[in-house]
């Protein structure tokens, strides 16, 4: 008895019922067997390609190692040439704020430093118009000292007691004249001292109501 094998995909092909169904066996055999030789070829190309990718990242992270290796110095810091931020804060070994570079909605840029308390201590600030100044304070964090150069030419430094009053000012006005007052507690003046712009000098003295 003839069957055909088109099963096995041999189309128009004949043999007996025993021989046919081993033909059909081999060849399905066959088959897998060459499917199963291309998978494994194509897992095997991905397979070089995996571990080309990661030769290629192992090679990146060792020249990135060698240098930073080569750019940080012995002691661990870094150096860079060029550092853009809004604030910057500085930070001591307890996470104390010391120091803090920072500019503001007005137009100023201020640097401060401050204690191991983290009050402020002293005050560096320039102005939107440019005028600089500088600001010391006392363990409270009140100003007592500020000394400051104004846009029109006038130079100024200020000594305040604890309660914030001026009690003393020395100061060089933009004509050329210089003058130094010293006030009481209420902050009434009591004593002016000056140079006019001639070189004439000047010393004068009130009582507490502000008479001469």
């Amino acid at each position: 008895m003839k069957t055909p094998l088109r099963d096995a995909g041999l189309p128009g092909a004949t043999a007996d019922m025993g021989s046919g169904a081993e033909y059909r066996i081999r060849e399905v055999e066959a088959r897998l067997d060459r499917r199963l030789t291309a998978v494994e070829g194509r897992n095997g190309q991905a397979g070089w390609a995996v571990r080309l990718v990661i030769l290629g990242l192992v090679a990146t992270v060792a020249a990135l190692g060698v240098a930073l290796w080569r750019v940080v110095p012995d002691d661990g810091a870094w150096a860079v040439s060029s550092l853009s931020a809004e604030e910057l804060v500085l930070r001591d070994a307890e996470g104390v704020a010391r120091g803090r570079m920072a500019t503001d909605t007005e137009g100023r840029a201020q640097l401060t430093l401050s204690d191991q308390d983290g009050r402020e201590r002293i005050r560096l600030t320039v102005l939107a118009d440019g005028s600089p100044g500088v600001t010391i304070h006392d363990r409270e964090a009140r100003p007592r000292a500020v000394l400051g150069y104004l846009s029109d030419g006038t130079t100024n430094l200020v000594f305040a007691d604890e309660l914030g009053v001026s009690r003393a000012v020395v100061g060089i006005d933009p004509d050329g004249s210089s003058q130094a007052f010293f006030t009481d507690v209420s902050g009434s003046i009591r004593t002016l001292v000056g140079v006019g712009p001639d070189g004439e000098p000047s010393v004068s003295t009130y009582e507490r109501a502000g008479g001469s």
